[in-house]
């Protein structure tokens, strides 16, 4: 008996295979699924071909993001010229000096602050012939250039900052700004100041992404890309005293790009771009770059726009010791 209950069960999905039940169904369905996945398997090219698909429309999106960072970030971004008017005893207009040095700053306010580093604007600062002047260089909402003479704020050697103010236009602007808040009137972008957005340094990670923009070799407005190399590294000042908490990056940072802004994948800034490691007799940059961190530029800037300068007695926030090697000032 149990070789012919054997032999009948054998013969028996012949004849539920024909019959229309639920389980018949399921069982040839699972069937199909199990053949349509082997002939993926089977067909390395399709598969293949999908992971480009989805890795082109990543590529597509990041690109997008940061395309869209840039255009919305550019014009907080400004270049900041040394002229020398003792080469043109005649001149009369700053247009007529010598660009004897380029930087970069971003704005920090709708009053015509400007932030960058000390050792951009050192030569003026130090200047006593008066044969000197500042030149901040801004773009507008159709790319349109204009230049204005601006005037020493605030100076932090120890720190690398200072705090620079546009001069001409600054009644129009302030007159525009409080009149868009007075009469709630929309005020086209390219009348007023665009205030860059400042983020913080302290929840950094190392690996996140950051973009640095600036004005190297007097080529304005170029974006660059890298990630966060490091942090509360320790870098030189012009004074010689240390800088704590400095952000490493590997985002290209050459001269001219002094006193930029580095910014997050938001567009906000964590950092104003500040040296660059030299292998010493190459003058050339190796890939690895300091900014001072955003939060100690928080701490300081007020207290240049108010009273000029920072007490040497004032605390600021240390970071791990790291001492640099043939770092300059790009």
């Amino acid at each position: 008996m149990g070789h012919l209950s054997v032999t009948v069960l054998a013969q028996q999905p012949s004849k539920v295979a024909m019959l229309p039940t639920k389980s018949g169904f399921v069982a040839r369905r699972s069937l199909l699924m199990g053949s349509l996945a082997m002939l993926q398997v089977a067909n390395p090219r399709r598969a293949l071909g999908r992971n480009a698909r989805d890795n082109h429309d990543e590529d597509l999106e990041f690109e997008m993001r940061t395309m869209q960072l840039f255009e919305s970030t550019t014009r907080s971004v400004v270049a900041i010229q040394d002229l020398d008017l003792s080469s043109n005893v005649a001149a009369v207009d700053m247009d007529d000096g010598e660009i004897q040095g380029i930087g970069s700053g971003f704005v920090w306010d709708r009053f015509g602050h400007i932030v960058t580093n000390y050792h951009v604007i050192s030569k003026i600062a130090k200047d006593t012939s008066g044969k000197k002047q500042i030149k901040v260089v801004l773009l507008g909402l159709n790319g349109d250039v204009d230049s204005y003479n601006a005037a020493i704020i605030g100076l932090d050697a120890s720190r690398d900052l200072a705090v620079l103010k546009v001069q001409e236009n600054l009644f129009r602007w302030l007159f525009t700004f409080f009149f868009s808040l007075v009469f709630k009137i929309e005020v086209p972008e390219s009348s007023v100041l665009r205030p860059a957005v400042i983020g913080s340094s302290k929840d950094l990670r190392v690996g996140q992404n950051c973009y640095a923009i600036g004005n190297p070799y007097g080529y304005e407005h170029i974006l660059t890309t890298g990630v966060v190399s490091g942090l509360c590294r320790q870098i030189p000042s012009p004074s010689g005293k240390p800088i704590f908490g400095a952000i490493q990056t590997d985002a290209s940072i050459n001269a001219g790009n002094s006193g930029g802004p580095l910014l997050d994948s938001f567009g906000r800034v964590i950092g104003i771009n500040t040296a660059t490691f030299t292998r010493r007799g190459s003058g050339t940059s190796s890939g690895v770059n300091f900014a001072v961190a955003i939060d100690l530029v928080r701490q300081v800037v007020p207290h240049l726009i108010v009273e000029g300068a920072v007490s040497s007695s004032r605390s600021v926030e240390r970071g791990v010791l790291g001492p640099p090697r043939y770092l300059s000032l790009p």
